[in-house]
């Protein structure tokens, strides 16, 4: 049986079928659908279909992994943590610094060469000097007869002036010591910052990423769920046609038999 619907057929179908129709258009169809069998049944499997869609589930996305293969906090206090050898050390260049700030003491006499660091009057210093000079002269002369090399004066202030450098120098080191930490600390911050900011960067692209994928997921899932709504109703048009092939030929079977007669 061949339908009259004079308009779009398919299309008033699904407008009818998702109730996307005008109201007189509606009237008009709800009239043809009285009278032809095809049309109901068309849209009875449709129906079908679309209730077969409705039960159906998307797959759930995956869970977005937080991607943090390393933790960017840090202890603040780390450089506190400081090895044994750098405290000795450091210790070592505060002795030097208290040396170098102190007066410097050197004498010469019968215990032998003994040098000392401290605060001392000036009066005190000018007042030993002849003294320690008589000394000097006194071992020089006592210690002759056992092989002792006599020590000068000028000797003994050549050996003051070379420590007193010495210990200048030692002295001003730490003033570029005490520089490091804060530019060390200076690099390590910016170094903790780069690594946020890629932290941050390689997130946002696997986010992206994600994002993508779960779009392409989508539309593929959209495009099988439209390959089965056509299978679906080249299917249903194919058992219609044969039902209509079936009734025909029935009727063309009743029409000789009716002649026969």
């Amino acid at each position: 049986m061949r339908c009259g619907y004079a308009g779009d057929r398919d299309e008033t179908l699904i407008a009818y079928l998702y109730d996307d129709i005008d109201p007189a258009a509606r009237g008009v169809f709800d009239a043809h659908l009285a009278g032809c069998e095809h049309c109901r049944a068309e849209l009875e499997a449709l129906g079908g279909v679309r209730t077969t869609l409705a039960r159906w589930n998307p797959p759930e996305p995956k869970s977005l992994a937080a991607a943090n293969p390393q933790s960017a906090t840090r202890n603040p206090q780390w450089w506190r943590t400081i090895p044994a050898w750098a405290q000795v050390a450091a210790a070592l260049l505060f002795l030097g610094v208290s040396a170098g700030i102190a007066n410097l003491d050197v004498r010469y006499d019968r215990d032998g060469l003994a040098i000392r660091t401290g605060w001392s009057k000036p009066a005190a210093q000018s007042a030993q000097r002849p003294a320690a000079t008589e000394q000097i002269g006194v071992a020089s002369q006592s210690g002759g007869g056992q092989g002792f090399s006599p020590a000068s004066k000028a000797d003994l202030e050549a050996l003051e002036r070379q420590l007193r450098t010495e210990l200048r120098s030692l002295a001003a080191t730490p003033a570029v010591a005490v520089t490091r930490p804060a530019a060390s600390d200076a690099e390590i911050l910016r170094k903790v910052r780069a690594l946020i900011d890629d932290t941050e960067r390689r997130q946002q692209r696997e986010l992206a990423l994600r994002l993508a994928q779960a779009i392409t997921d989508v539309n593929a899932q959209r495009q099988a769920d439209l390959r089965k709504i056509d299978v679906s109703l080249n299917g249903v048009q194919n058992s219609l046609g044969v039902e209509v092939l079936k009734q025909r030929q029935s009727l063309n079977y009743l029409m000789r038999v009716n002649q026969r007669q």
